[in-house]
């Protein structure tokens, strides 16, 4: 899959940060995604703050970042893009990467991903 990517030499205006696991409750990994134009632009491989800071040190132009809120990514953020805007995304709200099965409706009381087993820490 790595090889197929086209890593950009400067960050997208927005850029999606994500972890994902590559081995569930073992080795994770994080995703950044252009929100804009709706793609993967690369995969690192763990979800540290040193390794997100070099990516961000060496792909520069990011104005928006749109995060969970891990602390690796907030302390990368601070480091090597101070001036970038932080959206912080609230963990249980829906987006279209939650599986349909883990929805609830807009209108329900309960949180939107409430099937979500979550990230094993």
């Amino acid at each position: 899959m790595l090889a197929v990517l086209a890593v950009p030499d400067r960050a997208p205006r927005v850029l999606g940060v994500d972890e994902f696991a590559f081995r569930k409750g073992c080795t994770y990994g994080t995703v950044l995604v252009d929100v804009e134009a709706g793609r993967v632009v690369d995969v690192l491989p763990d979800r540290t703050s040193e390794t997100f800071a070099t990516w961000l040190t060496e792909h520069p132009g990011v104005e928006i970042i749109c995060r969970d809120r891990a602390t690796a990514y907030t302390k990368a953020v601070k480091e090597a893009a101070p001036n970038a805007l932080e959206v912080a995304r609230i963990v249980g709200t829906c987006c279209r990467t939650c599986p349909p099965r883990w929805r609830r409706p807009a209108t329900s009381t309960a949180p939107a991903c409430a099937g979500w087993p979550g990230p094993r820490r």
